[in-house]
């Protein structure tokens, strides 16, 4: 399934150099394979395999959609890690990519938390 973490306010965004540190200093295992893309849609593109589990994640050129495919289990671990990286005064939205569900995402969320907002269609 395809999860998405959207800023609100769209006049936010990460900034590609900010994220790629980011996910090389705190996801080692973590393998690049795009650092900016042709596409709008897939800027950054990255794997990550845990316990036979893999998520591609990739952003938005500008910064203000990340993308995951993957189990709930590890969206939800990247939403609370991005979470991290966005000032507490800026809001994020978590969703599918039909946006059957949207919730916020605050500072302090559990990834049971996270999880709920997915299975509370």
């Amino acid at each position: 399934m395809t999860y998405l973490v959207i800023f609100e306010d769209q006049s936010h965004g990460i900034q590609r150099a900010d994220l790629l540190a980011a996910l090389e200093r705190d996801w080692p295992s973590v393998a690049i394979q795009q650092r900016q893309g042709v596409q709008e849609s897939r800027d950054i593109v990255w794997t990550f395999t845990e316990a036979g589990q893999e998520l591609e994640g990739y952003t938005h050129r500008d910064g203000t959609c990340m993308y995951l495919d993957s189990s709930l289990g590890l969206a939800a671990r990247f939403v609370l890690w991005f979470r991290g990286l966005v000032p507490t005064d800026i809001e994020l939205f978590f969703c599918d990519d039909s946006y059957t569900f949207n919730g916020s995402i605050d500072s302090g969320m559990s990834l049971e938390d996270v999880a709920a907002i997915a299975l509370e269609e």
